[in-house]
Parts: structure tokens; C-alpha cells; sequence
């Protein structure tokens, strides 16, 4: 991995899902990242209930995705990295207290552990000042 490649992010639910169907709603700034990130100068961290929320978004927008080929390419790709929740990551929840909602919270937690910017356009989670923000 080059020295570029250490650049890293977080992204939430709309970002990966917008960028995976090629939607002009995905920010331009976002965009950019997720292009680095193909082109290997970026890493991109998919917390587990990002696909969580991934998968039922995909339902409940008709299915514009195949999600098991999606997740199996995003589970093979070296510019994504899924990372599991585990119990003892709920001891850092008050650290985040900031962001209300609990999935929110665990997507920032996750930028906050990694000091990493979240690709987001969540209003809770950017006016939270946990983490930085992009969209």
C-alpha cells in the first residue's frame, strides 16, 4: 500500500450506497474520495451496521443492487475495509454521546477510533463535532 493509500475514511449508509449505483446525489467531494480510494490511494472503512443499513436500503428502494455480489466485492476490494462491532465497542458509546441515534453513533465511533473523516451528509452526526465530516 502506498503512503497515499493511508489516507483514510469511514463512510456511512447513503455514501456507499450512492456510490455503489452511481448516483448524482453522492457530493462531489465524496465522489473524489471514493475515486482515490479505486484508484488505491485512499482505504475505506465499512463499519458492520453501515451494511446493515446498506442491505435494508437496498430493499427498501426495489433492489437496484445485487447485494451479495456487492458485499462479496466490497469484502474482496483493497480499497474497503469491513469492520465488525463487537460488545465490549458499546463502552464507547457515551464518548460519542453527542450523536443521538444509535446506529449514527456507531458509524461515528468508528471515525473517532480510527481519527478518520466520516463521508457523510447526516446532519446529526456532522453537527455532533465527534468526528470531521465530508460531503
Amino acid at each position: 500500500m502506498s503512503s497515499e493509500a493511508s489516507l483514510r475514511y469511514v463512510a456511512d449508509t447513503h455514501a456507499i450506497f450512492w456510490y455503489l449505483v452511481d448516483s448524482p446525489r453522492l457530493s462531489n467531494a465524496a465522489s473524489t474520495i471514493f475515486d482515490k480510494a479505486d484508484a488505491g490511494g485512499a482505504v475505506i472503512y465499512l463499519p458492520a451496521i453501515v451494511l446493515a443499513e446498506l442491505y435494508f436500503l437496498n430493499e427498501k428502494v426495489g433492489r437496484p443492487l445485487d447485494f451479495t455480489r456487492e458485499f462479496e466485492r466490497l469484502r474482496q476490494s483493497g480499497q474497503f475495509i469491513l469492520v465488525d462491532f463487537a460488545a465490549q465497542d458499546v463502552l464507547d458509546f457515551d464518548l460519542d454521546a453527542n450523536v443521538p441515534e444509535m446506529h449514527d453513533r456507531m458509524i461515528a465511533g468508528m471515525a473517532r477510533w480510527l481519527n478518520a473523516p466520516c463521508l457523510t451528509c447526516d446532519r446529526q452526526i456532522t453537527a455532533s463535532g465527534v468526528v470531521a465530516t465530508i460531503w
